[in-house]
């Protein structure tokens, strides 16, 4: 097992887990650690069901006495204050009503931060229902002039922020400016996924999508700002290119002659360019990324996607969605390594190691399997 350094210790420490090997035996704030593949080494739905969908309190291992928050969608209301004309009180029937003028179902992996070659399991993709911060910001009279950041902060304490420029500053094609999201996969939020509103910034980390959402504050502040800051972690929160085999799981035992490997590789800074895998320390050679048609065929919900509607603007495979791939070899019996290596659309690679936690970076994972 990979020697951890002191920052890999300490936010095990934080976030109330331990790792055996390459398992995890437990993680407060991690209940449900079950993407499918990843603990039982099957193919996974594009899709990943509300009912089996990770969740992870950032807050519950970082803020002392923390308890999820029990919220009345009649009773809530979300303050915009600060540099604003006009603060808001919004409740969330301005927010459904908004959402049946305006509406957008984006398709999102959420990935945690922690979700790495060491934990593994912290990541699900789902449709998010919502509406842009931006309607609410301009009601509110954004002074856009002094404005640095957007700090935000949920029922529980947990708070992050994102730059102003965000949503102000020129759009990126292929990206979707921050929602106030108050359904998942066509239903309303699951209470531990935030109900009855929460954040979704299109290529952040978990950490970046506030949950139980309560205020937004317009700040001149240009410091970094949220809890998982205070720990140290990288404040942009963006997704780093990562990869994952999901079948076979590293120490399986397969029969020796072709096998298929399956897994997904994602990005938050661009679409998914190519996945490689290395056989036994062999050179790198391409996988298959499974095509757009065989992907929106999988769930009827996925056709009214930001990205299904609009394919121009949003080209496949999609920037924060992950990328399923599939891969033949052939092994003789004994044991084996497989690599996996991913880059993206904008040349971002995988690096062949990382001992930093907090960067949200993840090297090339390597599998370790015996052919029988």
């Amino acid at each position: 097992m990979q020697a951890y350094d002191e920052s890999r210790r300490h936010f095990l420490r934080l976030a109330g887990g331990a790792v055996v090997g390459f398992m995890i035996v437990q993680v407060t704030g991690c209940e449900s650690n079950s993407v499918e593949p990843l603990t039982t080494g099957a193919d996974v739905p594009f899709l990943t069901p509300n009912s089996s969908f990770y969740y992870k309190n950032g807050a519950e291992g970082s803020i002392a006495r923390w308890t999820m928050p029990v919220i009345d969608s009649g009773t809530w209301r979300l303050a915009i204050d600060g540099l604003v004309q006009t603060p808001l009180s919004v409740s969330y029937q301005d927010i459904i009503d908004e959402e049946s003028r305006s509406g957008i179902k984006l398709l999102k992996t959420m990935r945690c931060v922690i979700d790495s070659n060491e934990v593994q399991g912290l990541i699900g993709t789902a449709v998010w229902t919502g509406v842009p911060l931006r309607t609410f910001l301009d009601r509110a009279g954004i002074q856009t002039a002094q404005a640095k950041r957007l700090r935000f902060y949920g029922a529980d304490t947990f708070g992050n922020n994102i730059q102003i420029g965000r949503i102000y500053g020129a759009p990126v094609p292929d990206l979707v400016e921050p929602l106030l999201v108050t359904h998942m996969n066509g239903s309303p939020l699951p209470a531990q996924h935030g109900f009855p509103v929460r954040l979704i910034l299109h290529e952040g980390y978990g950490y970046k999508n506030v949950k139980w959402l309560t205020r937004v504050e317009v700040t001149a502040n240009d410091l970094p700002f949220g809890t998982y800051q205070d720990e140290g972690f990288v404040d942009d929160g963006v997704m780093r290119v990562n990869s994952r085999m999901t079948n076979p799981l590293t120490n399986a035992q397969v029969a020796a002659g072709t096998i298929k490997c399956v897994g997904f590789a994602v990005s938050g800074a661009s679409g998914i360019g190519t996945v490689e895998i290395s056989v036994d320390g062999g050179p790198f050679a391409p996988v298959v990324i499974r095509s757009q048609d065989t992907v929106m065929a999988t769930d009827a919900q996925l056709a009214s996607t930001v990205q299904a509607l609009n394919p121009t603007q949003f080209p496949y495979p999609f920037r924060a969605v992950w990328a399923q791939w599939e891969f033949s070899t052939s092994l003789t019996a004994g044991p084996h390594t497989i690599s996996i290596r991913a880059t993206d659309q904008a040349g971002n690679v995988q690096p062949e190691s990382d001992d930093d936690i907090s960067d949200g970076i993840n090297a090339i994972p390597t599998v370790h399997i015996t052919a029988v």
